[in-house]
């Protein structure tokens, strides 16, 4: 048995032979394990094994059967694996497993050595994974263009059972070229569920199956795979009635099997897409039934305002057969999108009023179990059930676990069923629980878990910070002030009919006999009770069943101890006794809101991680401290005794480089309200190399006099000398001054997010304060926190002073301010014609706080004081700008403000090429700003460039010189007939630099161009789906902020 936290059945130790239970993605890895000779694994963000875990145990146990590394996602990656194929007399396929993000940084390796060399085999196997705006997604859209362009062939399974053979299918195309199989990252890895009864293949067809496979279309792969196969694979899968007039089409893993289960039951009909690209037109046409009229898209999109590609393609499906009679609508969903039962019901419904479905009638079980993160009895609870139930008869399940590190500190949420073992089923988001767990009373401050709770269903809530002892449950205050429980919790008790059961912690107590377990004993026993009325005797088998190695105690000690603690407690609040306690509550709430608006509980976890918030730290960390002079004197005189060493900045995970201030100039006038500057700086000797397109990242310092006085009022002595662990190797400790410390590693002057002020609740010794600091990490007191950061614009320095009460040791600060984070800046240079310097074009960030004080930018402030030859610490990040392969491909650039930096390096890199003799096509510059007086930033170089033939077009926007606003857009458009020729017959690329907010206006003139072209040659195109393969292919690249 596994020791849990969290999955009950732990990764298979034999590849061939899995159990009863585990992961789709595990399934996927056993087939990848046993059948390539050689795999590449990219790691994954929150949990780097979480696509692979499988394979390192079982290249672990036997290193001779695969070649098998893990690699970094970053820029250019994908060399290693192709560099690998390319060996002399490997033609075997290599396979890659990356998350779908990964994909994106594949790309320009793949796709330029797709264009010398169509030998490559790879066997891609892409999780449709991705993490923006704090939350994980499932995004297929971006893989499947990728994929696209790449014109690799792609597979997805369209339920769970089927993932090794589509696995395995993907294989059999890798032996002819490469394939993509991509399948659903966070539910695949994080998905328990049944795979005894999958059937099995027999072999992976050989290499010789098809000749001349060059030319051969998909179906005569799928034929001979399927000549192999139990599992039959086809491009399309129909559900549902042969007489639907309504047929819903669905693209991705999960959807797919929760739109086929509700079709199973209903009057409506279903196609599953397997195969998406290249897309089967003709087949998905012969599918569609007889009597269909309407066709329901379920498209997933990046912005909800758009039309699906999927979308467009069954439009040109049905347009091409002539089906006119068959009206298209869709429904557009981002990949954040929350997939349940419920939520495909709520679709049907909504485009078939009259649909009738009949799975409410099944017998299924759901449960869903909360907690906090940090807490390992709490975590393993949902384990040890999920474990006992997995033992009954006739029965089978499925566990889904997810992590919410910000909402509460630190949430954890189980989701499981229990159904039929006839059925085959996988967990989504159980929206409709028989039971729910809540093992964190203050779960409840954050989440309204009722919204997920069935009517007449069951809400358990471990009391483990308040008790009720003393306290009478027929009082209303109990409930509101005491427990201080949301009174829309209350209300949706009553409204739902649910039933309340506490289990009391204090109550309940620890027996000596089963010391530290006796509370989750309890809560299993509890659980048990509600879920399947089962009696003590039934609860304690069951919690034995579960509880393996971890415990040695008799049953009927547990049994005694379970009686005893049940008894006293754990209460149940009954329906009748509180619908009329709560009856008032719903207007009382009303008044309330009218008052002070309250924050909404939420729904659903916000799944952005794959692990617990981390609580304990490395224990070198403990080795902060201040040091001693002697102590510093002895290690410096023997410091090959004591390993000391001087380094650059090592705290710092890049290369760093120390680069000399050769000119600081200003170049807006003085009296104009934006300080925009040109510095240049002297990097002879250092070794320091950059790209064009790439940005040079500045590790700004804090302002010393501003340091001098934070130290002072905080009573430290800058001379003091701390002992700080290597932010990339603990065992190492940095020695610095508590002057260098703040002034080069904290950002004390920054914005503190919520954690610091949770960190700071314990070190507040004035009960005001604290209470004022715990109402600010409070959901309740979201609003006030966002005032704190967005308008009065507090910084770490400020939030100590205002909390005057909260003195953190020198060792606690270290830890809870957060460091200094590099700022990247668009270099303005080209190394080829400036090969020991590098240019910067910067813009002062200024603004006035509420207090009339002027708060700038820290990083761009630091450099625009910067004198003549002073030292500073920077480092490259590379960029995705290139240049075009070919010297004679166009340019088009469009910037704003100091967005033109880059250009002014690509033109000088454009001169040095023609000085080589090469010949250069043409230069497009487009600029914008308010004034051309004040801010025609390289406006005399623009001019020189453009005499001397370099520049072919300029186009200045300067929009407030006129009554009336001219803006970059408006001389795009302006030149449309060159821009079309160069773009579109001469393959050029179009640049985007500077803010974001014109992105819109650019692409839209873009398109502009883009549909010139199309008018001029009398074809039809999708404008939107055309700027999106110019930005896949790298020719409308973006580098904006």
């Amino acid at each position: 048995m596994s020791s849990y936290q969290t999955n009950p059945f732990g990764i298979p130790t034999d590849s061939l032979d899995l159990p009863k239970y585990t992961t789709p993605s595990i399934g996927i890895q056993s087939v990848l394990f046993n059948h390539l000779e050689s795999i590449f694994s990219y790691k994954t963000f929150s949990e780097p094994d979480l696509l692979d875990a499988g394979l390192k145990k079982w290249v672990a146990k036997n290193k001779e059967k695969v070649y098998f590394q893990e690699l970094q996602i970053r820029a250019g990656a994908g060399s290693l694996p192709l560099g690998f194929q390319a060996t002399d007399g490997n033609n075997s396929p290599v396979g890659i497993v990356t998350p779908g993000y990964g994909l994106k940084y594949l790309f320009s390796t793949l796709r330029k050595n797709a264009a010398t060399n169509d030998t490559f085999k790879l066997a891609l196997q892409v999780a449709a994974l991705d993490y923006s705006n704090g939350v994980i997604k499932t995004d297929y859209v971006t893989p499947l263009r990728i994929a696209e362009a790449l014109n690799f062939p792609v597979i997805t399974p369209i339920n769970h059972n089927e993932v090794k053979h589509t696995a395995a299918f993907s294989l059999f195309l890798s032996q002819y070229g490469s394939a993509v199989h991509l399948f659903d990252g966070a539910n695949y890895a994080k998905t328990l569920a049944s795979s005894k009864d999958e059937p099995s293949f027999t072999a992976i067809p050989p290499v010789n199956t098809i000749a001349n496979a060059q030319k051969t279309d998909l179906d005569h792969f799928l034929s001979a795979f399927n000549d192999s196969s139990a599992v039959k694979i086809h491009n399309f899968k129909y559900f549902g009635s042969d007489n639907a007039k309504t047929v819903f089409v669905t693209y991705g893993s999960l959807e797919s099997e929760l739109f086929a289960n509700y079709a199973e039951n209903a009057e409506i009909g279903h196609i599953a897409i397997r195969i998406p690209f290249p897309f089967a037109t003709d087949k998905f046409v012969a599918l569609l039934p007889k009597h269909a009229e309407n066709v329901v898209v379920i498209g997933q999109t990046l912005t909800p305002s758009s039309k699906s590609d999927l979308q467009k393609t069954v439009v040109s499906a049905l347009k091409q057969f002539e089906k006119s009679n068959i009206q298209v609508s869709e429904f557009v969903y981002t990949p954040d999108f929350i997939w349940s039962p419920n939520a495909v019901a709520q679709i049907v419904e909504s485009h078939v009023p009259t649909v009738a479905s009949n799975s409410a009638s099944t017998k299924d079980s759901s449960f869903v179990v909360w907690a906090d993160d940090h807490n390992a009895e709490n975590l393993d609870l949902s384990s040890k059930l999920v474990h006992a139930l997995s033992l009954v008869d006739g029965q089978k399940i499925s566990f889904r676990t997810k992590y919410d590190n910000v909402a509460n500190a630190g949430t954890f949420q189980a989701q499981f069923i229990s159904f039929n073992a006839k059925s085959q089923k996988i967990v989504s988001n159980v929206d409709n629980a028989d039971v729910t767990f809540v093992a964190n009373f203050n779960i409840l401050n954050e989440f309204d878990v009722t919204n997920t709770t069935k009517e007449n269903g069951t809400v358990i809530v471990v009391l483990d910070k308040k008790s009720i002892k003393d306290h009478d449950l027929n009082v209303l205050a109990t409930f509101t002030e005491h427990l201080k429980i949301s009174p829309q919790f209350l209300i949706n008790l009553v409204k739902k009919n649910l039933r309340l059961v506490f289990i009391d912690k204090e109550l309940v107590g620890d027996r000596e006999e089963t010391k530290t377990h006796t509370l989750s004993f309890v809560s299993q026993a509890v659980f048990w009770k509600y879920s399947i009325g089962a009696d003590v005797a039934e609860s304690v088998r069951r919690i034995w069943s579960s509880a393996g190695p971890d415990i040695e105690l008799l049953a009927s000690v547990i049994s005694d101890s379970v009686t005893d603690a049940i008894a006293n407690g754990v209460k149940e609040i009954s329906t009748a006794q509180y619908a009329d306690l709560f009856k008032d509550l719903a207007t009382e709430k009303e008044v309330a809101e009218k008052e002070e608006p309250s924050a909404a509980l939420k729904t659903f976890v916000e799944e952005n991680s794959f692990a617990a918030n981390p609580r304990s730290v490395p224990s070198t960390e403990e080795n902060t401290s201040v040091v001693s002079p002697f102590e510093i004197a002895k290690q410096l005189t023997f410091s090959e005794a004591y390993g000391v060493k001087n380094d650059l900045r090592p705290h710092l995970p890049v290369k760093n480089f120390v680069v000399k201030v050769a000119k600081n100039k200003r170049v807006t006038p003085e009296s104009y309200s934006r300080n925009i500057f040109e510095i240049e700086f002297d990097t002879t000797g250092t070794g320091l190399k950059y790209e064009i397109g790439e940005a040079l990242g500045v590790h700004a310092q804090n302002n010393t006099t501003l340091v001098e006085e934070f130290l002072s009022k905080y009573n430290l002595n800058e001379n003091d000398v701390v002992a700080v662990p290597n932010r990339e190797d603990a065992s190492i400790l940095e020695y610095r001054t508590v002057f260098q410390v703040f002034t080069e590693n904290l950002d004390i002057f920054g914005k503190p997010g919520k954690k610091f002020y949770e960190s700071l609740i314990d070190f507040a010794t004035n009960d005001d304060e604290k209470k004022q600091l715990t109402d600010l990490v409070s959901s309740a007191g979201a609003s006030e926190l966002k005032r704190f950061q967005e308008e009065e614009y507090y910084t770490y320095a400020d939030i100590l002073e205002l909390f005057s009460s909260c003195k953190p040791k020198l060792e606690d600060l270290v830890k809870i301010i957060a460091p200094l984070k590099r700022r990247e800046y668009s270099i303005a240079s080209s190394q080829k014609v400036h090969p020991n310097a590098v240019h910067l074009l910067v813009v002062v960030v200024d603004w006035v706080d509420k207090k009339g004080n002027v708060r700038y930018g820290q990083a761009s402030k630091y450099l625009s004081d910067l004198p003549v030859g002073a030292e500073l610490v920077v480092s490259v990040k590379p960029s995705v700008m290139r240049l075009p392969p070919r010297p004679e491909q166009p340019i088009i650039m469009s910037g704003l403000g100091t967005g033109l930096a880059p250009f002014k390096a690509i033109i000088e890199e454009k001169v040095w090429q023609k000085e080589q003799g090469h010949k250069i096509g043409d230069i497009f510059l487009f600029l914008g700003s308010r004034h051309k007086k004040e801010e025609y930033l390289y406006g005399e170089l623009w001019e020189a460039y453009k005499d001397a033939g370099v520049l072919t077009h300029i186009g200045a926007a300067f929009s407030r010189d006129q009554p009336h606003k001219i803006y970059i857009q408006d001389k795009i458009n302006e030149a449309l007939d060159k821009l079309s020729d160069a773009m579109c017959k001469e393959e050029g690329s179009f640049y985007l630099c500077g803010p974001t907010w014109p992105v819109p206006n650019i692409t839209e003139a873009l398109q502009n161009i883009l549909a010139k072209d199309a008018a001029e040659k009398g074809v039809k195109i999708d404008l939107n789906q055309a700027t999106e393969n110019l930005k896949e292919v790298g020719r409308y690249i973006l580098e904006v902020y």
